[in-house]
């Protein structure tokens, strides 16, 4: 393990963060958009996986300084937990908004997953307090 011992948040980390706030950001605006169409049951369907986001979010603004691993191992969870059927919805995707929803979900959702499994990511939640 390196030495982490600074208080400031590293570059990877700080991008997973940023990327993990413009996706509930947009996942926002994205279920605006949609929801006025939609039936209850269309509607939570539409949610669901922004549903892991968004607490995905609430557990981004922990990173600069009470985090532990713990909470790296369930942001990483919750994004599999989102991107996994994402994949499979963008493949049936019929509308347009449909397609952009799920698109925007990997597009935003895997670089997030990738930079949250670097080993300055790991080191930096694993640093000594």
């Amino acid at each position: 393990m390196s030495d982490v011992r600074e208080s400031v948040l590293p570059g990877q980390v700080r991008a997973a963060q940023l990327l993990l706030f413009a996706l509930a950001f947009t996942g926002m605006v994205v279920v605006l958009a949609r929801s006025g169409g939609l039936t209850s049951y269309g509607l939570g369907d539409m949610m669901a996986p922004w549903l892991f986001v968004w607490v995905c979010a609430l557990l981004a603004l922990t990173y600069g300084g009470r985090a532990r691993g713990g909470v790296r191992i369930t942001t990483i969870v919750l994004l599999l937990f989102m991107l996994l059927p994402t994949v499979s919805r963008l493949s049936g995707a019929d509308a347009p908004l449909e397609f952009l929803d799920a698109g925007l979900r990997i597009a935003l959702g895997a670089p997030a997953l990738v930079l949250l499994f670097l080993n300055q990511s790991r080191d930096w939640f694993e640093r000594e307090r």
